[in-house]
């Protein structure tokens, strides 16, 4: 008999920008399962009807429109083969553009409303994000490899590849955990029935394990921490199904253990995670402190508004790097004809300059004074009185003198401002 002839498939045809793309208009007043139905038939709409390089430019329209996305991104996107993105990703991208929202509650309501659906709903642009954001980075990795390829073909010789610190950090962990890797494989083929001997504080700083290889260890092993705590202790109450079947789901998998292994494994896990917090612990006291670097009198009172002189009482100031650590600041106002005396909080009674006694300055403001004995009073005769000030070469002599202004005194705030005179220090 002679052969049959095999019927063949008719090829479909994609007519790509020769159709009309579906309207999207009016979907705020659709229900739940008609926006659901018609999201679907508009995805297969463009699936038959669009080949992937009419539909993959919706991608880069996409990317353009959003401040997420740089040109060097879009560049790299478009390196990538047509297989990364898919169909999907593109037809997504289109949809967005032509008028579709990126979430409908009453869709997401009708789907959670399906029989055999679980969770919930998300946002469509989630999707779009994270295959773009996958995309991007392959496309940066193909034109890295071009650029050596190049270098190499050029003779400039292959670049040799340096992994980041945090790359070496990683490698570095993963061979720490070889030894509780072991053990946990030990366990579960039968050949250690517990994990007495496995002191992992100990192996851990053998290993010279720091700071950042204990919390890449504990976040790798914290998950399995709360897996055999749900296990020993269930809970009773669950708020949602999903959360109910997790549970279900948890059960089964450690169902070849005993109550007894998984607290044994529960222990071991435990031990490992209060090894790191020590760890992390000791990192933290053995720190270092930050070295500050002292700044000179000069540079503390850079920012110090004050009056050089002032000619109407004929006084003029001091230089104002000499108060710095100083005992005592006499000060005079023009303006409110008012002379103080600061007293410093912390005195240096044998004048060595001493670190941490003596006034200091903070912007434009004076600090360490004592608020209590810190007065001034108001100058009757402030012309002839300051010219007596002028020969009040000591501190003593000064003091006597203030002692018998007859003015009240009033307490002193710390501030120097553009009419305050330095008179001298002691």
């Amino acid at each position: 008999m002679a052969a049959r002839k095999t019927k063949r498939r008719t090829v479909q045809i994609k007519r790509g920008n020769k159709l009309t793309s579906p309207s999207w208009e009016g979907w705020e007043e659709w229900s739940g399962e008609h926006f659901h139905r018609f999201k679907e038939s508009t995805r297969s709409f463009y699936y038959s009807n669009y080949k992937s390089e009419d539909i993959i430019p919706a991608v880069y329209k996409f990317m353009e429109a959003d401040k997420k996305y740089s040109a060097d991104d879009i560049k790299a996107v478009k390196k990538c083969p047509s297989y990364v993105l898919g169909t999907t990703v593109p037809i997504v991208c289109k949809m967005l553009q032509d008028g579709m929202p990126d979430y409908n509650k009453k869709e997401a309501e009708y789907w959670e409303s399906l029989a055999g659906t679980s969770g919930t709903m998300k946002p469509s642009t989630e999707f779009v994000y994270r295959h773009i954001n996958d995309a991007v980075e392959r496309g940066k990795k193909i034109e890295d490899e071009a650029k050596q390829e190049e270098q190499k073909q050029l003779g400039e010789g292959k670049v040799k590849y340096v992994m980041s610190i945090q790359e070496r950090i990683r490698e570095a962990t993963s061979s720490m955990c070889e030894f509780i890797e072991a053990a946990l494989d030990d366990f579960v083929e039968g050949k250690i029935t517990d994990f007495k001997d496995i002191k992992p504080a100990s192996q851990l700083r053998q290993l010279q394990c720091k700071q950042p290889h204990a919390r890449l260890i504990q976040s790798h092993y914290g998950p399995m921490v709360q897996e055999y705590n749900e296990l020993l202790n269930p809970p009773t109450n669950f708020k949602t199904e999903q959360d109910k079947d997790y549970h279900q789901q948890l059960k089964d998998g450690y169902s070849h253990y005993s109550k007894k292994q998984i607290k044994q494994l529960y222990e071991f896990m435990v031990s490992i995670i209060g090894a790191c917090d020590a760890i992390i612990a000791e990192s933290k006291a053995n720190r270092k402190p930050r070295k500050i670097s002292k700044k000179s009198p000069e540079q503390l009172v850079k920012k110090l508004k004050y009056k050089l002189s002032d000619d109407k009482y004929s006084v003029a100031s001091i230089e104002a790097h000499k108060l710095v650590g100083s005992n005592c600041l006499v000060v005079f106002n023009g303006k409110t004809r008012k002379l103080g005396i600061y007293y410093t909080s912390i005195e240096d009674p044998t004048g060595t300059g001493r670190e941490g006694s003596g006034l200091d300055v903070k912007g434009t403001t004076l600090v360490r004074f004592d608020e209590e004995k810190s007065v001034a009073c108001t100058l009757r005769k402030p012309l002839e009185q300051l010219q007596e000030v002028k020969t009040l070469n000591t501190r003593r002599k000064f003091e006597n003198w203030f002692e018998k202004l007859t003015t009240t005194p009033i307490k002193m705030n710390g501030r120097i401002n553009a009419e305050t005179v330095l008179l001298a220090v002691y």
